[in-house]
């Protein structure tokens, strides 16, 4: 005797409901805890996007053999207290370090965070024609952020003289 009720597999919608269910408590769960590992990640993608930046800047300067300039400004002149504002990039054919009718924007970076800081030792970061920094132009970028327990972490981002950078963890941030 044969059966010839074939059989078909499949879900249920009980069961595909009751997936749907755990997989959003469990992923409810997972969030927080995953909103602080991006925490810990940020300074390394915002000083990746700096060093970007910088390479940016750099090469332009060799190619078009202008001074190029990476700064945030401050009624249009280059200021050292604000690199966790925009950050701008611009061609500086005038005054150096400010930003005239000569200079030409290559390049506006976002502000950081608010809840974020950047420092860098210096006003603006120049690039003469040869790739290398306009006088004092070395110095670490240092990128802290506050977790919910009062503490903070970061990263380093170091420019030499030459152009050269180097990402690393820092202690500046404590």
């Amino acid at each position: 005797m044969t059966n010839s009720y074939k059989q078909v597999m499949g879900f249920s919608l009980f069961e595909l409901v009751v997936v749907c269910l755990i997989s959003a408590i469990l992923l409810s769960i997972s969030v927080p805890s995953t909103s602080e590992l991006m925490k810990f990640d940020r300074p390394k993608q915002a000083l990746i996007s700096l060093d970007r930046a910088l390479s940016y800047a750099r090469l332009k300067s060799i190619y078009s053999g202008e001074r190029v300039t990476l700064c945030p400004l401050v009624n249009n002149r280059c200021s050292r207290a604000f690199w966790h504002e925009e950050l701008t990039i611009f061609i500086d054919k005038g005054k150096l370090k400010e930003f005239n009718s000569q200079d030409t924007i290559l390049r506006v970076l976002d502000k950081i965070p608010a809840v974020d800081e950047l420092t860098y030792p210096r006003r603006a970061i120049t690039f003469k024609h040869s790739g290398t920094t306009w006088g004092l132009g070395n110095g670490t970028f240092v990128y802290c952020v506050l977790h919910y327990d009062g503490s903070k972490t970061g990263k380093a981002l170091s420019l030499s003289i030459i152009g050269r950078t180097t990402l690393k963890d820092t202690h500046l941030c404590d």
